[in-house]
């Protein structure tokens, strides 16, 4: 469990994304996906700066599990819905693409442990696959997603992405 410092910094990293956000003209479930995004993004840049055993036993698995729980809310709400639509259905295979490549690299660094003079290294490539893909989703992806559903199916999604998530 994040102690509190590590708590303050993602929740402040997520209001950062969630204010970017907003004056990049997202709403709904893009700006919550940014917001994520920062408070993850917090985590994993606190873990791949510090050598301390105790720091990634401790946030690695919440790092991992909201990863995952995202990824999960992506693959089933968002990125579908996306698919329908003329103009945007190729970002989906892009993030398929990406998605895949993050799952190869959480595996890798499940296979280590925190001890591992290896596990820093693959802890290092998650983390920069996870800051390209963010890089591309905020950039690129949401921004014309945002722009073809209008700001109320970016609202309903938002709710099916939680609903996905509580799932997990």
């Amino acid at each position: 469990m994040p102690n509190n410092a590590d708590k303050v910094m993602s929740g402040l990293m997520g209001a950062v994304k969630d204010i970017k956000a907003g004056f990049k003209g997202l709403t709904g479930v893009f700006m919550h996906l940014m917001e994520e995004h920062g408070k993850v993004g917090a985590l994993i840049r606190r873990v791949a700066k510090s050598d301390d055993i105790a720091v990634r036993a401790e946030l690695y698995p919440k790092i991992r599990r909201d990863l995952l729980a995202h990824e999960k809310g992506e693959l089933k709400v968002v990125y579908p819905a996306l698919a329908k639509l003329p103009g945007v259905s190729a970002i989906e295979l892009a993030h398929a693409r990406e998605a895949s490549e993050l799952e190869i690299a959480l595996a890798d660094v499940d296979s280590l442990a925190f001890t591992d003079p290896g596990w820093a290294p693959a802890f290092q490539r998650l983390a920069d696959l996870v800051a390209e893909h963010v890089k591309h989703e905020e950039s690129e992806f949401f921004p014309k997603a945002q722009q073809a559903l209008g700001e109320e199916r970016a609202e309903q999604l938002r709710s099916e992405f939680e609903a996905v998530k509580k799932q997990s």
